[in-house]
Parts: C-alpha cells; structure tokens; sequence
C-alpha cells in the first residue's frame, strides 16, 4: 500500500526514497514503512498533517499539503519545536561500551528518549519515556554521552538562551535516541546497512510519536562518535566517507520530515590510536578535513585526550562519557541554540620566519594556555617539527605570544622539504589512551563553561599535522 492512500498528507518524498534504497535489506525498508504508516494513521486521528500543512510557528516545512520539498532553506535554526531529535550513531563510543556502572538515572528537566532505551533499534519504538541511562553492556548498566549532552543543552535554553523569548518557548526539549553499533566501522554504518535503517525508524518513529501527541517535532542533528574501526583497516577515503555519511543522513531524514531546518552532523576525534598498536593515524586528519571541507554540516567539537579512560585504554569511563557528553552541548548550543558557527581549537595559520614557526589559532574562549597539570607534557606540550631530511631540526622551545598564538622554536634553520608541524600526533604503540598516557598536547582554552557535573569544560586543540613553508 502507498503512503498516500493511507493519508495523503504523508510526506511523499519517503516513497521515492525508499526506492532508491536499493541495497537495503527489504526487512530494514519494510520497518520503516511500517513505522512511517503508522505515522500517518497516527496524524489522521490527530487531525495533523506529518509534513507541511501552513505556515505555523514550529512547522517544520511550511509547503501545501501532500508535497515536501525536501531541503529547502529558509528556517532559522532557533525556531521553537516542541521535540527536538537528536540521532547518536557511530561505534562503541556513542553506546557507552566500558562506562560502567551508570551515573545517570533521574531526569532533571523534560527530555526524552524511546521506552525501549537510549540505545535503540529500529523496532519497540512505540512511546516516549524520560531520557535516563537504561542501556547495558555485557550485562551491566552504563552511562553513555546522551542524557549528560541533553541536560546540559537544556540548562543553557533555560536558564541563559531562551530567557527572553516569550513564555512556553523558553526551553529547548530534546529526543535522543542511539543506533550505533560497538566496533563497526564506516562499511556497515553507512546508507544501505540496517544501522543506518535504524536510524530512519527512529526518526519515523520520534515524528509518529510527536504528532499523535499534537506537538511540533524537528530533527536537529547528528551526532556520531567513530573512527576507531576505520583506523584499524586503514581506511584511506574516511574524509570522503564522513562527507557522505552526513549527505546521506541529512537526505534521509528530510525525506522523511519534510523539515528545511539544516541537520548538522556533529563528530569529535578519535585520540585512543596508540593502544591499537600504532604510533599515529590519518583517522583524526581526515576528521578535522571534513569539517573544513562542509562548514556548518560537519562540525568538529574536538579531541578526547583529556577524557579519563577505562582499564581497557580505548572507552572513557563513566565520568568521561558523561563529559564528553557536555563537550558536545556546547558546540551544540553555539550552532543550534544560538545560530551560529562552532570552530574548535584548531590551528588558522602556520609562518616560519627563519628557526620560529608561528601558529594562529581559533579559540573558543580565548587565551590560550599550556596546562600540564590536567595532561602531563608528553614532550615540548606536544608538538613535533618533522621534514625529509635525516635529521630534522629540534623544538627547542614553545611558548604563547598571543591569546590566539603559539610560538616554536627550532633548533636550526630547516631546509628541507617536507616540513610540517604535528601536534598529539604519536605515542608509544599499545598506551592507553588518556591525559598521561596517549597522543596528547597540553594546548587549551579558557572557556569557562559550568558544567553540571563539575568538570572543566575547556576545549583541547585537536590533533593536527600542518605544512610549514
């Protein structure tokens, strides 16, 4: 049966495709057509429309009834919904694998996640249930990114954001819902894989749930934690595969949507490379490339060496899921809450005037600072000068000559080619990953930031290795 027979206000789009879905498995298209149907079952005795239907506050997509112009720009970011979705995907990271036991399991304001747990499926989406820590691994509870990232969001609408707006559109609620899938990489995430179906059942889902309960629904981002697999099998095309990834999501969802609102997708870098058995990885340069190469679609919030990491040197531990968890927030406030642009600490511009390499850098929250008492120095605050001679020159010194500027020193003029700085690009094969251990640098910012959990929120420069002229 089509979509429109059931209703003819479903948004269309979703036929087209679902027909372009090819590869996916029949059984991954069928559930979310099944979830879809019910969806339009759910807007007709509503007396809602899933998409479209005038030009209201909290429309996602004001086009006439039956059509969806998928995509269209218009929309402001902060215009009020009353569920706004976020979609966690990637690997082990975004399910909390390690982050035992649970921290989380009271709900301090009204955001939300399915019954059948934060870390869902496609199937058993059939309500609402406040967003606590509910998902196990290997039999025991554990605390994963999403009620620490969503309550701090929330904390920021209310008591800073949206203080001014009128009354009943001061807060930001949110939906958050997990479809990855522990040591997977890019290959069985992408479009085509029953993960990424997940991740369109649940947005079917979230969009069903909303209307039958007369409420306004958006789907604001995506947010996934991954690269690890990739770095295993020495993924070349990641950058590419991220860029995809994030076309594939934003397409997928406003087909089913019909929102103009932009879906960002967020990322952070992997920093747990040298307890894989290797030195350095490409994985977290490709990382930082796709959020130059999609600005305000990929949006880096930064690295994660400064997180505490479980015995097995690869998962944060509880604690350092639930900061990471507040790490996104806040690159999500600035970009949705907010409406405007998120740049990590990552370097703008490399000069060289004879032995001093100067780096100017985008800083949150300006100045920068050398801390090594929340991550010991690995070795000159971590940064190296490598180039293609056999013995390259020696950082002599690093020092701050500015809020945003960083100073190196070498120990002699370079002349030859291949010159390039890095920083936390190499550790000791088979360290754990973390602040004393890993690839690391002692590079930060001053944001100041409260946190709920009473974590410092600074941000840490990613890893980098740039050309030197």
């Amino acid at each position: 049966m089509a979509l429109e027979k059931v209703n003819p206000h479903i948004c269309r789009d979703f036929e087209a495709y679902l027909r372009e879905q090819g590869e996916v498995e029949a059984a991954a298209a069928l559930a979310i057509k099944g979830v879809l149907r019910a969806a339009a079952i759910a807007a007709s005795l509503a007396g809602l429309v899933a998409c479209g239907g005038g030009d209201q506050a909290g429309s996602a997509n004001a086009t006439a009834p039956g059509t969806c112009t998928a995509g269209a720009a218009g929309s402001p970011s902060s215009t009020y919904f009353d569920i706004n979705h976020v979609l966690g995907a990637g690997q082990s990271l975004s399910v909390g694998t390690a982050g035992s036991p649970r921290l989380t399991g009271t709900q301090p304001y009204d955001n939300l996640t399915f019954s059948s747990g934060v870390v869902s499926g496609g199937t058993g989406l059939t309500s609402l249930v406040p967003l606590i820590e509910n998902s196990l691994s290997e039999g025991r509870s554990v605390e994963t990114p999403w009620s620490a990232f969503a309550n701090l969001v929330t904390k920021a609408a209310r008591e800073s954001v949206l203080v001014n707006e009128v009354p009943g559109r001061r807060t930001h609620d949110l939906l958050v819902s997990s479809h990855g899938v522990g040591g997977v990489s890019y290959a069985g995430l992408k479009k085509g894989t029953q993960p990424f179906a997940n991740g369109m059942a649940q947005v079917a889902a979230g969009l069903s749930l909303a209307r039958a309960a007369g409420k306004s629904y958006v789907v604001r981002a995506v947010a996934i934690m991954h690269g690890e697999s990739d770095h295993i099998e020495r993924n070349s095309n990641y950058q590419a595969n991220l860029v995809e990834w994030y076309a594939d999501y934003a397409a997928g969802i406003k087909a089913i949507t019909c929102q103009n609102i932009p879906v960002p997708m967020f990322e952070s870098q992997i920093s747990s490379w040298s307890v894989l058995g290797q030195a350095t990885s490409d994985i977290p340069s490709a990382q930082l490339a796709a959020h130059l190469a999609v600005p305000g679609g990929i949006i880096l919030v930064g690295a994660k060496y400064h997180l505490p990491y479980s015995p097995d040197g690869l998962h944060p531990t509880n604690e350092g899921y639930r900061h990471l968890g507040e790490d996104y927030a806040k690159a999500y406030r600035r970009v949705v809450l907010e409406g405007g642009s998120w740049e990590p600490l990552r370097p703008l511009s490399v000069t060289r005037s004879g032995v001093v390499i100067t780096v100017r850098f985008s800083v949150p929250a300006p100045p920068l600072v050398l801390d090594t008492t929340r991550v010991t120095n690995p070795g000159q605050f971590g940064f190296e000068y490598v180039d293609a001679s056999a013995r390259p020159a020696q950082i002599v010194s690093v020092s701050l000559t500015g809020p945003d500027t960083a100073t190196i020193t070498l120990s002699e003029v370079p002349t030859a080619s291949g010159k390039r700085l890095r920083y936390a690009f190499t550790a000791a094969p088979g360290n754990p990953a973390g602040p004393a251990t890993g690839p690391r640098g002692n590079l930060r910012d001053s944001d100041p930031t409260v946190s709920r959990h009473g974590y410092e929120l600074f941000n840490w420069a990613v890893h980098f290795d740039e050309p030197v002229p």
